[in-house]
């Protein structure tokens, strides 16, 4: 049986979310604790590679349960009580064998958050990115809607051995509600560090560092910028991972602060 568990959580004691031997992690803590449940080792899949800060309002993991004596309702009281307390677990369900957190997603959206006001509110801090001055939104806009559509994003992440890096971006936005600029990405599949690149990109432009010009010529031939910045992490929240195969029956969303 395999059983898929959707979460949010805060990233700030998370070293990311893939495991890592002697790091603290989503995936490493989950696999812990289900262990330590069935009495067996349980390997966990995750949906994506988060960094170490980023947030997620919505991540999935799913595992193949290694007997049947554990109900999913004992799992989900379990895992409640006992998951760090900067992890919300918001369903729990059983899915097809075939199903992948990872790949069967139809797309994610992620969301970069940026305090662009003179005075800045230290309470937003560990969710949000605070330039020195305020940034141009209109070279801001500019910029963000070169992204979208089929490019070459290698300038634009960290590419791992021979990872595709053409990719599609479906969707990008920009709005500003009270000085919180709130950036939006859509696609299926994202590179390492690929949104923290982009919007480093975005606020180069905005800053004067960077031109409109370098960034298309990266993005339609893959050249690389003479500088390029990445994005604070703690900025950037998960916020969203469509699954069309699943109807989502979640009643108990966190309560959003921005």
């Amino acid at each position: 049986m395999k059983i898929f568990i959707r979460i949010s959580f805060l990233g700030t004691t998370f070293y990311g979310t893939q495991k890592q031997s002697d790091k603290k992690t989503i995936q490493g803590d989950f696999e812990s604790l289900l262990s330590r449940l069935y009495n067996e080792k349980v390997k966990v899949t995750i949906s994506s590679r988060l960094d170490r800060g980023v947030h997620a309002l919505d991540f999935a993991l799913s595992f193949d349960a290694p007997h049947d004596n554990v109900s999913l309702s004992h799992l989900e009281y379990y895992l409640r009580r006992s998951v760090s307390k900067d992890i919300f677990i918001k369903e729990i369900r059983e899915v097809d064998d075939e199903f992948s957190p990872r790949y069967s997603c139809k797309d994610k959206t992620y969301l970069y958050l940026i305090q662009n006001g003179e005075n800045k509110n230290p309470l937003l801090n560990p969710f949000t990115y605070t330039p020195k001055h305020p940034l141009d939104i209109e070279k801001m806009k500019a910029c963000l809607s070169l992204f979208k559509g089929l490019h070459d994003f290698r300038a634009f992440a960290s590419p791992e051995g021979e990872e595709k890096t053409l990719l599609i971006i479906d969707d990008v936005s920009i709005e500003e509600k009270n000085h919180l600029l709130r950036i939006r990405f859509s696609s299926k599949a994202f590179l390492r560090y690929q949104v923290r690149f982009m919007v480093g990109a975005c606020i180069y432009v905005a800053e004067g560092k960077l031109s409109l010009d370098e960034v298309k010529n990266a993005l339609d031939n893959g050249k690389e910028l003479h500088t390029r910045y990445k994005a604070e992490p703690q900025g950037l929240i998960l916020e969203h991972i469509n699954y069309p195969q699943i109807v989502e029956n979640i009643t108990n969303e966190p309560v959003l602060l921005f």
